[in-house]
């Protein structure tokens, strides 16, 4: 099963875009940062993603206490760990999944500790 693609097509079909394969490859590119196949992880919505997606199916924002350091180890580890379509601003992340973003509020939206917690228990 592919989310990403599974995802893609779903909000195609409510905003009454074209389904056919070639149109879905293109949304995927523009709707996703990492446009290719995995089997977990990868679910990190572009802007344009994050504002279609956000119309057709609930989202759950978890402010952020502090600006987040945009590591590239902090994005991995998110990208890795969250199992749903995600995406974040220096302020707040925004997650398709209440139980992870029930799991970010207890962290009262300490990304980084939320992320490290998350890799040491793997």
């Amino acid at each position: 099963m592919n989310q990403k693609l599974d995802l893609t097509k779903y909000i195609a079909e409510q905003c009454n875009l074209p389904t056919d394969e070639e149109y879905i490859k293109n949304l995927i590119v523009k709707w996703w940062f990492n446009p290719r196949k995995k089997l977990s992880g990868g679910l990190r919505l572009t802007d344009e993603g994050f504002s279609q997606i956000s119309k057709y199916i609930k989202v759950y924002r978890v402010a952020i206490d502090q600006p987040i350091p945009y590591t590239n180890k902090v994005i991995i580890w998110l990208d890795k760990y969250i199992d749903s379509p995600w995406y974040v601003t220096n302020k707040e992340v925004y997650v398709l999944h209440e139980k992870i973003a029930v799991q970010l509020v207890l962290f009262s939206g300490n990304i980084a500790r939320y992320t490290e917690i998350k890799a040491s228990a793997s």
